[in-house]
């Protein structure tokens, strides 16, 4: 044993040295954001209505986005907000300059918002599990049973189009969802929770502002 130790000692610093020297290093990083919106080229945003499949019993999903987002476009962007409320017979209509270009007050530098929209509610059950080593503890069976929770769903396809080509300048879809453990809770209050998470999607690549990510640095 004596005579293998002055090997196996080398071996131990061999390992630690290895072990010391790290291969990598974890950084922070501002990435810069791109958007294909340019607010400069407009002066006016009209909100044209959304395409709504589902909204919840006493709720105007279109009423919502517009009073939600237009304020941010106003304050944000310096644009003067309108609402105009467009028929919209089907989504192929996004896709028609000329449908576009036939609204456009003249010459005006007009961006049209617009798109699908659904917001749904759903309750979901779940059992609430016990410790292995409370089973046959009847005050942890008492505190076992069903909890339910309010599922709530924002699922927003939005479309900016110019108004004096009908070009489509931006396309995004946007799906948050949230759960809460009051049944009861309201649709507009889980309304501006979604939406305050896609406003700030939104507008961080309009405003081209940075967002911090980490990234590995390999060291050689």
């Amino acid at each position: 044993m004596r005579k293998n130790s002055p090997i196996l000692l080398c071996l131990l610093v061999l390992l630690a040295a290895c072990r010391g020297g790290d291969t990598y290093r974890k950084i922070r990083v501002e990435l810069p954001a791109y958007s294909t919106l340019h607010p400069e080229q407009f002066e006016q945003a009209i909100f044209s209505g959304f395409l709504v499949a589902k909204e919840p019993d006493g709720l105007d999903l279109n009423k919502e986005i517009a009073e939600y987002f237009g304020p941010d476009f106003e304050k944000k962007l310096h644009f003067r907000v309108t609402v105009q409320r467009v028929a919209l017979e089907s989504e192929e209509l996004f896709r028609k300059p000329d449908f576009w270009r036939s609204l456009a007050p003249g010459p005006s530098r007009v961006l049209y918002v617009t798109g699908k929209a659904e917001l749904t509610r759903e309750m979901r059950k779940s059992i609430l599990g016990k410790a292995k080593s409370d089973a046959d503890d009847p005050l942890a069976q008492q505190r076992g049973g069903v909890a339910e929770r309010t599922l709530f769903s924002l699922s927003l396809h939005l479309y900016l189009i110019r108004g004096d080509s009908g070009e489509v300048v931006l396309d995004r879809d946007f799906k948050e969802t949230k759960a809460y453990t009051n049944p009861k809770q309201r649709a507009d209050f889980a309304f501006y929770d979604l939406a305050q998470r896609v406003r700030t999607k939104l507008f961080r690549p309009i405003l081209s502002e940075e967002r911090m990510q980490e990234r590995y640095l390999l060291l050689k």
